[in-house]
């Protein structure tokens, strides 16, 4: 087992199901005065996140903000330093060696994606600044200043491998093609003459900054979007064309946002409220909560069918076992939220009630826990 770090009180930040059924965790620590990030791999995931029971792990240099597989064996991180690196796990995913590292971004990388092909990397940051890189060599190949503030998200496109979305802190979303030639000097400097403009998307009837990303899998169009006061928006990027949903299931950021694969229907979303919710599209109602975190949820991710790993900053790692809890058709609905359609205002009074069993000052202090974790609806 490679370089094991020693902090046991970690901020977990990410979690990654690997296609073999065990789970990449990314974690933040406090060494000294510095933050430090590590990488752990558990082939059993119901180990996590006990590092005495780890398959693999390695301390870095830097805080770690966000990991994404490539494949069956290599990851790509973003670091605080506004680094990139890429690992690789040898040895029968004992041991992690590093593969490739890169620092061009000027601040945090706020967030990391790999393009549906895996060829492709794209990251952003508090630079404003969005990069995409050659995976196999991590030299970057664009860079873009489309945003005129932090960049807080990015998401590949599910089927086209040179389009992906961006949300800001400057209140906007907008659809990027690498088929088009846009150096970033250009785009940065020289707005108006400006040839090859990224498309603004529409963000209504989000009614408050973006702060996460997901495209809808196996869908051209169609994407969700959370904001940083609880609400998500699912909606189409051509926007005269269909009506967004609008629900607000968290009262906090919605930090980030997941889609199960094998239902894509299913949407899960885990918030600074320190709560998990999961939405199905197709009943517009919220089928399962889960408020057992003590802190803010920031990592989430759907193993095989209906089963969702989460994880936080209480340095817990939780199994949400969605396919059983919908298994039980006779729960009650009472605790069910409707979406809104057409983007007004959604009674979310069930969401807040929920919401407020757990509540957090995002600093690992729990100020009143209520005596149910989970609620559930099914219809």
């Amino acid at each position: 087992m490679d370089q094991i770090p020693a902090a046991m009180d970690r901020h977990l930040d990410v979690i990654q199901c690997h296609t073999d059924g065990g789970v990449l965790l990314g974690a933040s620590s406090l060494t000294g005065r510095y933050w430090l990030g590590s990488l752990w791999f558990y082939q059993n995931p119901n180990n996590a996140p006990d590092v005495e029971k780890c398959t693999a792990g390695v301390q870095l240099e830097a805080g770690l903000t966000d990991a994404r597989w490539i494949d069956n064996t290599k990851v790509i991180v973003g670091l605080d330093t506004g680094g990139i690196e890429i690992w690789e796990l040898i040895e029968n995913y004992h041991t992690f060696v590093h593969v490739h590292s890169s620092l061009e971004h000027d601040n945090i990388i706020s967030s990391v994606h790999l393009s549906c092909d895996n060829k492709r990397a794209v990251s952003c940051g508090y630079d404003k600044c969005i990069k995409v890189w050659d995976v196999e060599t991590l030299s970057s190949v664009h860079s873009f200043r489309g945003h005129y503030d932090i960049v807080e998200c990015v998401r590949c496109h599910p089927l086209e491998p040179s389009m992906f979305l961006s949300c800001s802190q400057d209140n906007r979303i907008l659809l990027w093609d690498t088929r088009k030639p846009r150096p970033a000097s250009v785009v940065g400097m020289f707005p108006i003459e400006r040839k090859f403009l990224p498309s603004i998307v529409d963000s209504s009837p989000l009614e408050n900054s973006p702060r996460s990303l997901a495209w809808q899998p196996q869908s051209k169009n169609m994407f969700a979007v959370g904001s940083s006061t609880g609400q998500i928006v699912f909606k189409d990027t051509r926007t005269s064309i269909g009506t967004p949903l609008s629900f607000t299931p968290h009262t906090r950021d919605v930090y980030k946002l997941e889609f199960c694969s094998n239902r894509p229907q299913l949407l899960a979303s885990v918030s600074e409220d320190c709560t998990t919710v999961v939405t199905s599209l197709d009943t517009q109602k919220q089928v399962y909560r889960d408020c057992s975190h003590k802190d803010y949820v920031r990592g989430v991710s759907w193993m095989n069918d209906l089963q969702l790993y989460t994880c936080g900053w209480d340095s817990q790692v939780k199994l949400n076992n969605v396919v059983h809890l919908l298994s039980h058709k006779n729960d009650s609905a009472e605790n069910s939220v409707q979406m809104d359609v057409n983007g007004g205002s959604d009674d979310n009074s069930n969401a807040k009630q929920s919401t407020q069993e757990v509540k957090c000052n995002g600093n690992g202090v729990t100020i009143e826990t209520g005596a149910t974790d989970t609620k559930l609806d099914t219809t």
